[in-house]
């Protein structure tokens, strides 16, 4: 009986209308903002053992530039001291121990320093004095002792008057003049310093205060009082 009942049910069709869907229109898809800007968004992995760059890429660029760096160098260097020596070459042969007082021109006379104001510096052009190494263009002196020459035989005009009491014009006009260091009797600071004695500095001052016309009168004399005292 129930059987036929629930028959009997089902053939009445506007007992339980079916609602059947409508064709409203399908909500569109929200597309998020980042994927519309950015595009699609892909994982990030490691490139392949093949596209890896080796591990000593750098290593072998850095390398190679730092030895060109020093191949250059060591070529610059080469080269800055050939100049230097040509150079000292030809400042040397005009100060050299076979030129004559003959050859002394009025011009280089003329040129000799007086005073520490009369000296005008040039690093290229100039020549080193022995006593205060100050590269000037004045007239120095020329030490005529065999195997003497350049820089040691050398000695501007308030230099050698002030720590010697001599002049260089009449150094310079005298075929038999020898320099300080080559006599021994040299107080510059290079030389006491190659003996064992200490630097004198500025002593003119402090000699012609005690009465002496140099540097080295005041230090024989005072060589003197030690040994005297002894």
């Amino acid at each position: 009986q129930l059987a036929q009942l629930l028959a009997e049910l089902n053939s009445i069709p506007d007992l339980f209308p079916v609602k059947t869907p409508t064709s409203t229109p399908s909500k569109q898809k929200k597309i998020s903002r980042r994927a519309f800007s950015e595009g699609q968004i892909t994982r990030r992995m490691n490139p392949t053992r093949n596209a890896r760059p080796p591990e000593n890429f750098a290593l072998e660029k850095f390398t190679v530039s730092a030895v060109k760096f020093a191949e250059h160098l060591q070529s610059y260097r080469q080269q800055n001291l050939k100049k230097r020596l040509m150079r000292k070459r030809r400042r040397s042969s005009k100060y050299s121990t076979q030129r004559p007082v003959e050859d002394i021109t009025e011009e280089e006379l003329d040129n000799i320093a007086i005073t520490v104001k009369d000296k005008i510096y040039d690093k290229v052009l100039g020549s080193t004095c022995h006593q205060c190494r100050q590269k000037t263009i004045d007239t120095k002196t020329i030490c005529r002792n065999q195997g003497c020459g350049g820089v040691r035989g050398q000695f501007c005009g308030p230099c050698l008057r002030n720590r010697y009491g001599e002049d260089v014009k009449s150094a310079l006009l005298d075929p038999a003049w020898i320099c300080p260091p080559c006599r021994g009797v040299c107080n510059c600071s290079y030389c006491r310093r190659r003996d064992g004695r200490c630097a004198t500095g500025m002593l003119i001052h402090l000699a012609k205060f005690y009465g002496y016309d140099n540097v080295k009168e005041y230090l024989e004399s005072l060589q003197k009082q030690l040994a005297d005292d002894n």
